[in-house]
């Protein structure tokens, strides 16, 4: 995943799609096991055990961790199986899942940090994986719709101040539901602090425009010069993605 953020060459992403499938992935399930956590038999209705998820927008998600210690920082106490690359694919084909989620973080307590690189998957990816293909992008659909990124945490965080002049831009707002934070690196390597607004229902195009015009004003005043930072809405694809693996450090009083 490293490899494919930082040069998303159609090697590198065969390459990875191939240790995908050759993987095996920790799987919450919304049933405890029968037995113990682990490598143990799989029920052959394994897909009606998954434990979908819902983003931003609403849509199905499955969530896939590369290991225990990446799954215990998004939830303590789920109950989880492994599955090995083919099998998993298959069983998240079966579901309404629209996409793949690996490594989501979510904060337990402030103090709490992302601890694995993190991406999602599309379903014409994970659908091929699953009958053993490598996926080809098709010419009428985008693997990304921008560029593929990577959604991490930076060694140097922002301060407490930080967070908190910018929560207070956002209390001038109550059309803004929460704010979320993340490092995103481009495929040259650039790394940019990023935040992620999510905006309440019903909110219009011409009210977010100017919200988020207040919102970037207020970061020119808060991150230091030598960071480059950016702001977009939660709602999209990259906006998704941080509010998955980011950071929560703001939310509505109301």
């Amino acid at each position: 995943m490293l490899a494919v953020a930082h040069q998303d060459s159609p090697q590198n992403r065969q390459t990875l799609y191939q240790s995908m499938l050759n993987a095996w992935f920790i799987v919450p399930t919304r049933d405890a096991v029968p037995d113990k956590p682990g490598f143990s038999t799989v029920p052959a209705n394994v897909a009606d055990s998954l434990s979908l998820e819902h983003d931003s927008s609403g849509q199905a998600v499955a969530v896939a961790f590369t290991d225990e210690e990446a799954l215990r920082n998004w939830n303590k106490t789920i109950p989880w199986i492994a599955l090995q690359g083919t099998a998993y694919f298959q069983a998240v084909a079966s579901t309404g899942a629209e996409e793949i989620v690996i490594n989501p973080y979510e904060p337990v307590n402030p103090a709490s940090k992302m601890i694995r690189p993190g991406g999602r998957m599309k379903r014409w990816e994970f659908e091929s994986l699953a009958l053993g293909r490598i996926p080809k992008e098709d010419s009428n659909e985008q693997a990304v719709e921008s560029q593929s990124v990577l959604v991490t945490m930076p060694k140097q965080m922002p301060t407490v101040e930080m967070f908190n002049a910018m929560s207070r831009a956002a209390q001038g707002f109550p059309e803004i539901a929460a704010m979320y934070f993340g490092q995103v690196t481009y495929p040259d390597g650039e790394p940019h602090w990023t935040i992620a607004v999510e905006f309440a229902k019903g909110v219009s195009g011409k009210q977010v425009k100017h919200m988020m015009a207040a919102l970037v004003k207020a970061a020119r005043h808060v991150f230091p010069k030598s960071v480059t930072a950016d702001l977009l809405p939660a709602s999209t694809v990259l906006g998704r993605s941080i509010k998955t693996s980011g950071k929560k450090f703001y939310s509505s009083p109301q």
